[in-house]
Order: C-alpha cells, then sequence, then structure tokens
C-alpha cells in the first residue's frame, strides 16, 4: 500500500521541481552536494511514507544529523563520487582473484598502451579506498555518540565490515601511490565482484547522509520544526505556528482538525491568504508522512492514507472540458476514490470557481454538506461566497474560520491572520478601483468618439 498523491496535488502544492516558478520544495531543501544526493532527496519527496516506524526513524535521523558537531567530517565530494560510480559500472569486472603472473602482464601493458581503462580502474580504487576510509573514520566518531536507530544501524554495519580481513587492510593504506599492480588489482576483484553489494551500500548511504545533512541544515536555518506522527486512530490534525515556505517573513497560524470537526471552512476576500495557508497545509502534512521537518513551529499529526488537493486546476481544451466541467470531474474522482480509502487530507480551494454565482453557491452547499458526513477524513476548503458559510452554520462537523482583514481609513489592511467566523469583506470593487481599469477602459471611448 502507497501514500495516495497525484500529479494534480504535487503541482498545487509544488513539491518537485516546478516549471511555472522558482519555488519548489524540493529546491528548498535541495543542498545536497552530489548527484546522487539529489536524487535520494528527489525520491523521497516524491514517495511519502505510511509507516509511522519508518517515518519516525527517518525523522530522528534528520534531527541528529542538525545536532551534530561535526558533519562536516564526513567528505561528500561529487567528483570523487561521480567517478567512483562509473568506475562501478566498467565492463570487464575480474571474476577471479587476480593472479601475480597475469597482473604483471597487465600492468606492463597498460603502461605500454597508455590504457585508459586502466586508468579508469586504477583511479577508481585510490577513489573508493579514500571513500571507505574517511566513512569508517566517521563512523567510528559517531561510535562515540548516541544514535537514533537508522544512523546505529547504519553504523553497526559499517563497523562489523570493517572487521573483516580485506577490509581491515583498507584502513592501513594511508598513500595509494606505493601500492603496486597486484594490490590494486585485488581491491578491484573486492570493490567489483566479491563486495559489490556492500560498495553499494556505502554510496547509498552516503547519499542518505546527504540528504539528512542538506535537510537538518534547511530545517535549522528556517525555523522547521519535526512533527510527532499519531496513530490512525486518533483522527487529528495539529498545527501550531503553520507558515508557507516560499513567503519571506510569513505570518503563521494554527489549524486544528479532529474526528467531530474535520472541516475547515475558510472565508476571506481576495488577497487575504486563503490560498497561502491551503498549501502551507498540505505541504506540512505532506512532509511529515516523509519524515521531514515542517513549517511549523509544534506539531501532532495523525498517519493519513494520502493527500489530494484541487487549487490551480485548468481547463483542458483537447477534450472539451471547461474550467467547470474540469472541477466537477475533479470532485468526483476524489469523491470515488474516498469511497475506497478514507483517511485523508482534502483540500479545495475556492470551489466552483468556474461557473456563475448562482451554481457556485448551489453545488458549493451541496458538495461541502456532503462531504461533512464522512468521518475520518480531514477536508479544508476555502470560497469567497460567504452566503454558502451562512447556511452551514449549524453544521458541527465545521469549522468556520476568516482570513483576518481589516479596515485602515477605508482602505484595507491585510493580516493574513486566521481568526475565528465568517468574513463579509468584500474586496473585489476596491482591487478594480485601485488598479483604475474602468477608468483606463474609459480612455479609450473618449480617444476613439
Amino acid at each position: 500500500m502507497k501514500f495516495e498523491i497525484d500529479t494534480q496535488t504535487l503541482k498545487d502544492i509544488e513539491i518537485l521541481d516546478s516549471h511555472k516558478s522558482s519555488f519548489s520544495v524540493f529546491n528548498i531543501f535541495n543542498q545536497t552536494r552530489c548527484v546522487g544526493g539529489k536524487d535520494r532527496l528527489y525520491t523521497y519527496l516524491k514517495n511519502p511514507l505510511i509507516n509511522s516506524t519508518e517515518i519516525k526513524k527517518r525523522s530522528d535521523a534528520i534531527a541528529f544529523f542538525q545536532e551534530l558537531e561535526f558533519t562536516s567530517d564526513l567528505d561528500i565530494d561529487k567528483n570523487t563520487l561521480d567517478f567512483i560510480e562509473h568506475y562501478l559500472l566498467q565492463e570487464g569486472y575480474p571474476t577471479k582473484p587476480p593472479s601475480i603472473i597475469r597482473t604483471i602482464e597487465k600492468s606492463l601493458y597498460n603502461k605500454m598502451k597508455s590504457s585508459n581503462s586502466y586508468y579508469i580502474i586504477e583511479r577508481g580504487v585510490d577513489y573508493t579506498i579514500d571513500l571507505l576510509n574517511n566513512l569508517y573514520n566517521f563512523s567510528v566518531k559517531l561510535k562515540g555518540t548516541y544514535c537514533p536507530e537508522l544512523i546505529m544501524e547504519a553504523n553497526t554495519r559499517i563497523i562489523e565490515t570493517f572487521g573483516l580481513p580485506e577490509f581491515k587492510e583498507i584502513t592501513r593504506i594511508k598513500d595509494m601511490k606505493k601500492l603496486g599492480a597486484l594490490t590494486i588489482a585485488k581491491f578491484d576483484y573486492i570493490f567489483r565482484y566479491t563486495h559489490r553489494d556492500t560498495i553499494r551500500y556505502f554510496l547509498d548511504l552516503i547519499y542518505d547522509y546527504d540528504v539528512f545533512i542538506s535537510v537538518s541544515g534547511v530545517a535549522a536555518e528556517r525555523g522547521y520544526s519535526y512533527s510527532e506522527i499519531l496513530p490512525k486512530d486518533d483522527h487529528v490534525i495539529e498545527l501550531e505556528g503553520l507558515f508557507h515556505p516560499s513567503i519571506p517573513d510569513p505570518v503563521s497560524n494554527h489549524v486544528n482538525l479532529s474526528f467531530d470537526n474535520n472541516l475547515l471552512f475558510i472565508t476571506g476576500s481576495n488577497m487575504a491568504g486563503k490560498s497561502s495557508l491551503l498549501k502551507a497545509m498540505a505541504i506540512a502534512v505532506y512532509l511529515a508522512h516523509i519524515g521531514f521537518p515542517i513549517p511549523a513551529a509544534k506539531s501532532r499529526i495523525s498517519l493519513l492514507n494520502g493527500i489530494y488537493t484541487t487549487i490551480n486546476i485548468s481547463d483542458n481544451l483537447s477534450l472539451g472540458y471547461s474550467h467547470f466541467y474540469a472541477e466537477v470531474l475533479r470532485i468526483k474522482h476524489i469523491a470515488e476514490r474516498l469511497t475506497q480509502e478514507t483517511n485523508m487530507l482534502i483540500v479545495f480551494d475556492e470551489l466552483f470557481r468556474g461557473t456563475n454565482v448562482k451554481d457556485a453557491y448551489e453545488g458549493s452547499l451541496a458538495i461541502i454538506s456532503a462531504f461533512s458526513e464522512i468521518k475520518g477524513c480531514f477536508f479544508a476548503i476555502s470560497t469567497h461566497i460567504i452566503e454558502v458559510a451562512e447556511s452551514l452554520s449549524e453544521n458541527h462537523s465545521i469549522q468556520f474560520l476568516q482570513m483576518e482583514v481589516l479596515n485602515d481609513k477605508g482602505f484595507p489592511e491585510y493580516t493574513y491572520l486566521l481568526k475565528k467566523g465568517i468574513s463579509d469583506v468584500r474586496m473585489g470593487m476596491y482591487i478594480i478601483g485601485k488598479e483604475n481599469v474602468v477608468q483606463t477602459i474609459q480612455s479609450i471611448n473618449k480617444r476613439t468618439t
């Protein structure tokens, strides 16, 4: 079973690289130092976890690196790692231990012919030995500290591996220039044949550590925190000090959903911050299921089976779908998924914005009323049609919150704070007036008459 997430949701909350904007969650966390670390980060962000134990193990590992004072002792060099990967993929890897006579013959031949393949082997062995020694020394240093479970498991395997005779010999090598052709051939046989899987494991571990160091550094720099993941049956989403990760100097808010109050209904005028809040909420819950720190001061989240959002949906002219019809199909798709699996977070921003006010009101009222009856699932829905909220005011499953807008001598002041209640602020004509839209159109008429 996998955590349910679809392409529309990944685009809505901008988890991976975005072609439409410079912001993405991936770009925020990507301070990795090598290609393997960058690829591993991408894989993590694309694959949320559904096992609370695995989430906690990863979260604890990242938090551990955030506090570790000697992360710089682990030398993660892009060029070195790229060359080792290239070396390991070379054809003609040895399948038998090297003999003295055969090794001497090959060495003489390679020196006379100046073989590029031998250079790759020689340099690959050199780089791999340096890498293994650095990883071993880092692990020895870690052994003297308290390590969380994931780090302890890796450290135990490293120490045990270096207890083997062939790996003990590696720790005694200080200068590759003093190694003869036979020793190089022997290590090539070990690295690319007998212990190929072990070398692969060590490389993957370094990529993991690269991600952990990168993510923990971002968490410390931006004030992110680690979420407490609760059992599914707790049915809770508590986000204190929640903020959107792309907004400079963001305003933080609190969001609380429970089994009995599982639908968040947010009203507010244009530009009040509804969309940013909904995105921040979905991003935080998503990152918590990866085991990553989230943009909030504190949080408790029960384990979910998936997230679906509808924030930036567009029409589909190739299929003849209008924006409204695309919205209807999206709601239908999500409803069908909920017939198979609940325990999800569902986010809708401005339901039925693609149709007239009357249909938007009636459609929103019907859909939200139906969703509010589904227990074991969380909903966050925004609208600027306040009449919908007023009609649902007696529904006890719904929390009515508004994005605050103050009136400062006739001018709006956006606080971006989430408050209890239903907003009655309408800013459409103010914005039209501020941008002199009507005057611009009227000036066209004056020029043409």
